[in-house]
């Protein structure tokens, strides 16, 4: 995957080149009019020392106010609700003052400046409680509330095991809980029956290159060289990646992605070189405790069809934590990301633990 990035990368220098009109980045201290996205602001603000970007999107900016931590890691969701409004409408902000916040190295956030080392789990939590105060003071709240998805979950959960004065409950959708070989054996034994269901012989067959089970029933990876790319790739096939119908990283997030207007042309740039970056920062090799008890409820929202991150290993981390109040969802007609698969259904259970 690091690799395709910088083929990625190297195809949107070009674009930028080619269109060099509204190639400026975001500044702190600048607020303007999200362009493709409605009722929605693109802010620069400093956090602890650093350009911080972020949207923040409402109807109604007295609704509750949530920040949404994106997955990658350094792969911002916001520009979903623009190219996917259509096919994947969400509605989120007709009940929260929602802020899209990118991170120290990601998207809007990110700089050539910043090294891998420097992002890290501590200062990403540390970033993440100044924003909740500036999120606070700017909306005259109490306390917010806190979403996170897919990688994002690892700093979404540390948070909820830490901080009880910044946020009401935690939501942790796709939450990520273990990269070990559970789960692919998860992913390998769901996938096995489906492409069964399907007659799909040539995606079963590769799969099958992949991983699989010994005569003696233990499961074993068998090739390791470049495994995360071609496992995505028969998630693609099973409906069991991003959403349950997209078929090509390329064609749907990276192309897609590309033609978002709440991006400047050399925000498009920076947003693959911060998806680089991040995925060599001392945070992505954090994984979640579940010996560590949570200060305030947490609720995991999971796809039926997510083996991503399977929905099994999610419960079972819900299992081992200790919550004030703890509860699982399952939408069973979503893969990886149920917030825009699902949206009706997902806003209904957020509203249950809103005060």
């Amino acid at each position: 995957m690091q690799k395709n990035s910088k083929i990625l990368v190297g195809v949107l220098i070009a674009f930028g080149v080619m269109n060099m009109a509204g190639c400026a980045t975001l500044k702190v201290g600048i607020e303007e009019k999200a362009k493709g996205l409605e009722n929605t602001r693109k802010l620069g603000v400093e956090i602890n020392g650093a350009l911080n970007g972020m949207f923040i999107t409402s109807t109604n900016e007295n609704n509750p106010v949530l920040l949404f931590i994106s997955g990658g890691p350094g792969v911002p969701e916001i520009w979903l609700n623009e190219v996917y409004a259509e096919q994947y409408p969400n509605k989120l902000a007709d009940h929260f003052t929602v802020c899209y916040w990118d991170y120290l190295g990601e998207g809007l956030s990110y700089n050539k400046k910043i090294k891998p080392e420097e992002i890290s789990l501590e200062r990403l939590a540390a970033d993440a409680r100044e924003v909740a105060q500036y999120l606070k003071s700017r909306y005259h709240q109490e306390k917010i509330y806190l979403m996170a998805h897919s990688s994002g979950s690892h700093l979404g959960l540390y948070l909820a095991q830490t901080d009880s004065e910044d946020f009401y409950c935690y939501f942790g959708m796709g939450q990520d809980y273990t990269q070990g070989i559970r789960r692919y054996e998860e992913g390998y034994n769901f996938m096995k029956a489906e492409f069964e269901k399907t007659d799909n012989k040539k995606t079963l067959k590769k799969m099958n290159k992949l991983a699989g089970y010994t005569k003696e029933g233990e499961f074993k990876i068998k090739k390791q060289k470049k495994l995360a790319a071609k496992w995505e790739n028969v998630l693609l096939s099973a409906g069991c990646a991003t959403t349950r119908e997209m078929r090509s990283d390329a064609k749907d997030i990276f192309l897609k992605q590309m033609s978002a207007k709440c991006y400047t042309s050399q925000e498009k740039i920076n947003y693959w070189k911060g998806k680089i970056l991040c995925s060599k920062s001392a945070y992505r090799s954090y994984h979640v405790e579940a010996d560590k008890p949570c200060l305030i409820p947490v609720y995991f929202f999971s796809g039926y069809y997510d083996y991503t991150c399977p929905p099994a290993l999610a419960k079972e981390l819900l299992e081992k934590l200790e919550a004030p109040e703890k509860s699982f969802y399952t939408f069973y007609n979503s893969a990886h990301s149920p917030l825009w698969e699902e949206n009706d259904l997902v806003i209904e259970a957020m509203l249950k633990h809103v005060r």
